[in-house]
């Protein structure tokens, strides 16, 4: 029951998350902006949620990974940013396919920093991946289109920057994901701040109501909410588990760019996303299975 339950969560967060590139194209304000808020109403809505449920924060734990913290939120900034603005310059559809190479780019980092295996499959996977990628991009159809090639750009480079923030967090030590959470946030904020006051951010930003209410429900909802959620389903389910049903979200992704918003699909971005989804996947699934194997 317990397991069914958590199940149903993840399902629920990776739906949720997968409308976040849709959401954005209704809010009218630079990355910049839009990572400020995001992160500035995940930490609110964190906060209350541990108000309410009784919980405070291991400080002491804080203590020990502040180093790590700080790094991780450094390239989470990045990694939001880049995610946004790929939003802007291509199709909610490219961009989440070029973002969703951050498997692959763990792979190759977690070779050459933390000395993890790479097998000849794993190998395979990334070059299938990334032939996935050059289709999704369209430049072998449409060629070198500057806006389009920006928005390929920055989904790979916030794909890279996700993969830092994960191995990052591979050398935190005795930190619950809540508590990693809400302190990255808030240092995210505490970073966002001067950087969109520095590059012009908030003179730049059309304020609506709706623009207003939407960059809320991104950061109190999508953020705050969701990775409780998240972490909470993540923690009782096995890994492979998690490794499946995380591909609901760039699927729904996929799905409402081209029937919600309207974009262009074609038959090379269907076969590019077929091979990029499915590298990480398999990639994914050996890599459980060998932790299987060494735990055996």
């Amino acid at each position: 029951m317990e397991e069914r339950k958590a199940r149903s969560q993840l399902i629920f967060t990776m739906l949720l998350f997968g409308t976040i590139g849709t959401l954005t194209r209704f809010i009218d304000m630079p990355s910049s902006v839009i990572a400020l808020g995001r992160a500035f109403f995940s930490v609110i809505t964190i906060i209350l949620v541990l108000c309410l449920r009784g919980q405070k924060l291991d400080s002491e734990a804080i203590k020990r990974n502040i180093g790590w913290l700080i790094l991780g939120s450094t390239f989470m900034c990045f990694n939001w940013v880049c995610q946004f603005e790929a939003f802007k310059y291509t199709t909610i559809a490219v961009s989440t396919l070029c973002y969703y190479m951050q498997p692959i780019f763990y792979i190759l980092a977690a070779a050459i920093v933390i000395k993890e295996k790479l097998s000849p499959r794993k190998l395979a996977c990334v070059a299938v991946a990334f032939c996935g990628m050059i289709l999704v991009s369209g430049v072998m159809q449409t060629g070198l289109h500057l806006s389009e090639m920006k928005g390929v750009f920055f989904g790979i480079a916030g794909g890279f920057f996700y993969a830092m923030v994960v191995l990052v967090n591979k050398y935190m030590k005795d930190i619950s994901p809540v508590n990693t959470t809400i302190v990255q946030m808030a240092l995210v904020t505490l970073i966002m701040l001067p950087y969109s006051a520095a590059t012009g951010g908030f003179g730049e930003s059309k304020v609506t109501l709706i623009g207003i209410i939407l960059l809320i429900v991104l950061g109190a909802v999508h953020t705050g909410i969701g990775y409780i959620i998240y972490f909470d389903a993540v923690n009782k389910l096995p890994a492979q588990t998690v490794g499946i049903l995380s591909y609901i979200d760039p699927v729904e992704a996929v799905l409402l760019s081209a029937f919600f918003l309207k974009e262009p699909m074609t038959i090379s971005t269907v076969i590019g996303a077929v091979m990029i989804l499915g590298a990480t996947a398999y990639s994914e699934r050996e890599t459980s299975r060998r932790a299987r194997d060494d735990a055996a």
